[in-house]
């Protein structure tokens, strides 16, 4: 009996050893893989519902660990190029849709077209990251278009009528302003944001990148002379994003903005009592606007078809629904595009003004181009501009286009 036991003890032994073996063999095998995911957006809600979705997918896929990273706009294109150059670059990057083709001609961006359906998405998300063999390299997640902002209080106190044209703008800016409140405000951080909203000046004007210091787009910049030369704008708005402005306007410090489409929400939820409407940019009888949008891109082959895996989870159609509301953009596809003007009608305006914007110029070029102007709206704002300004930004734009040609 005593042999029997012992020979018991010895056999629940082993099992317990094996048992303790066999889970840490278990544990060992669930390796997670963490993938970063680069991004530049500030506001508050959009920032949290990118989480939000993050969170989803990680608890759907414990074998990986998709790890967020906020990186600031006016930063974000040289801190990816330099970990591009690096080989430390983020496994996706969320990156606006006029730099696609930037990071694309760096070779890192991989194929993602079996995850965009072309009869499904507008043209204007198609083109910012199409190759020219037609193969996709990144998956639209949302659209925007820049409008004008104006407080209707302000305005009709100053007996100022809402503004139809640029110089009508002017104007009005003029008028409104005191020593409580400036007109309006101008994003003049050298970052994409920047010339963004100076494009629509630009093009409204008949100026153009390509002949930067004609008559035409010498006016452009008038515009924005006239403003801080009249004390309607403040030179602090050379500290400020697009979110720092809306957040004054607000606040009712501003009484005119240009910003991005569906900013009504942020501004709605800061101050449910201000007054305020919403219309094209004043261009009078020939409305003109600039597209944008965000494009979800893989920027790496070291978690290659985990990767994936995230772009398949953002491009399902019930998880665009169940974000593009929140995160304050028009869906990229028509039917989804549809059925968010059904859930709110107010939208339908801004899918109308989409008609009548133009895109960012879609090549390698452009973000070293984009800065340089902003530079120069920089110069301006802060009133430290030269007369031969437009000059030297003329030769700096022709320098850039001509190192890219010769890089091809």
């Amino acid at each position: 009996m005593k042999q029997k036991r012992v020979g018991m003890i010895l056999i629940l032994a082993v099992i317990l050893v094996l048992a303790a073996c066999g889970k840490r063999v278990q544990e060992e095998e669930v390796v997670q893989n963490e993938l970063q995911l680069w991004y530049y957006w500030d506001d508050t809600e959009t920032r949290q519902c990118l989480l939000e979705l993050i969170d989803a997918f990680n608890e759907r896929h414990p074998e990986m660990m998709i790890v967020p990273k906020y990186v600031p706009d006016e930063d974000f294109k040289k801190t990816l190029a330099l970990a591009v150059a690096d080989q430390e670059a983020p496994d996706l990057a969320i990156v606006d849709s006029s730099d696609v083709q930037y990071y694309d001609s760096m070779g890192v961006l991989k194929d993602t077209s079996r995850f965009v359906v072309e009869e499904k998405y507008l043209e204007p998300a198609l083109a910012s990251c199409r190759e020219p063999d037609g193969t996709y390299v990144g998956l639209p997640l949302g659209l925007n278009c820049l409008v004008f902002y104006y407080n209707e209080e302000l305005l009709e106190q100053a007996g100022v009528p809402v503004p139809r044209t640029l110089d009508e703008f002017i104007e009005a800016a003029k008028r409104v302003s005191s020593a409580e409140v400036y007109g309006c405000a101008f994003p003049s951080l050298q970052s994409e944001e920047s010339s963004f909203c100076f494009l629509p000046i630009l093009w409204a004007k008949g100026g153009s990148i390509q002949d930067i210091n004609s008559r035409e787009s010498q006016e452009a910049f008038d515009f924005l002379r006239q403003l801080i030369d009249s004390g309607a704008m403040s030179k602090s708005s050379v500290n400020m994003t697009l979110s720092d402005i809306t957040r004054e306007f607000a606040k009712g410090n501003l009484a005119m903005m240009f910003s991005t489409s569906g900013k009504e929400k942020v501004i709605r939820e800061a101050n449910p009592k201000l007054k305020f409407g919403v219309a094209e940019i004043p261009n009078g009888d020939r409305p003109i606007s600039v597209i944008g949008g965000e494009v979800l891109t893989v920027t790496s082959m070291e978690h290659i078809s985990d990767s994936m895996q995230f772009v398949a989870f953002m491009a399902n159609q019930e998880r665009i629904k169940s974000y593009i509301m929140k995160v304050g953009m028009m869906s990229p596809r028509n039917d989804i595009l549809q059925w968010q003007v059904e859930q709110d009608p107010e939208l339908k305006k801004y899918a109308s003004y989409l008609e009548h914007c133009r895109l960012r110029d879609m090549s390698p070029a452009w973000p070293p181009v984009s800065i340089a102007v902003s530079e120069t709206i920089n110069e301006i704002i802060l009133q430290t501009a030269k007369p031969e300004i437009l000059d030297d930004l003329a030769e700096a734009i022709q320098k850039i286009q001509e190192e890219q040609n010769e890089g091809k």
